[in-house]
């Protein structure tokens, strides 16, 4: 008799312990909790990557527009911030160039301090532009400057 109750199913001796538990929802809940840090580091991957590309158009727009004025194809402010915007583009939530903060500042030749506009031949002249980028606003992931971006370039005036 006992040899008999050694080779039946666990559920016909009445053996509990040897019966395997239903791992079914176990499943869902790891795929739940590998999910939720995967997702962050996704968002913020493309947060971040938005806001890095949004830095390197602007450094590219404002050395742009640095150009121009030293060589005087840019004479106001105005004409400073369409230059910035236009080169911009995608990366820039303004919607239009006065969404662009745009700061010209000419220093003298000599380098004792700042001259007036259009400047003068062998100094400088830096220009600073400051401008909204998308700030998705995902939960936990700031972004610098709550998704503003300031970026600034100098050159030397030659005319």
């Amino acid at each position: 008799m006992l040899k008999d109750t050694l080779f039946r199913h666990p559920r016909q001796v009445g053996l509990h312990v040897l019966q395997r538990r239903d791992e079914g929802g176990a499943a869902a809940v790891e795929f739940a909790l590998v999910m939720i840090p995967l997702l962050y580091l996704v968002f913020g991957l493309i947060q971040y990557g938005w806001y890095f590309y949004a830095m390197q158009s602007g450094s590219s727009a404002v050395a742009d527009a640095a150009r121009r004025v030293a060589v005087g194809n840019c004479a106001t402010t105005t004409d400073v911030q369409k230059v910035i915007y236009d080169h911009l583009g995608p990366a820039t939530t303004a919607s239009n160039q006065s969404g662009v903060t745009t700061t010209v500042t000419y220093t003298k030749a000599d380098g004792s301090g700042t001259a007036a506009a259009p400047g003068e031949i062998g100094g400088s002249v830096t220009v600073t532009a400051r401008f909204p980028t998308l700030n998705m606003h995902f939960p936990f992931i700031p972004v610098p400057d709550d998704g503003n971006v300031t970026r600034t370039n100098a050159c030397r005036e030659f005319a």
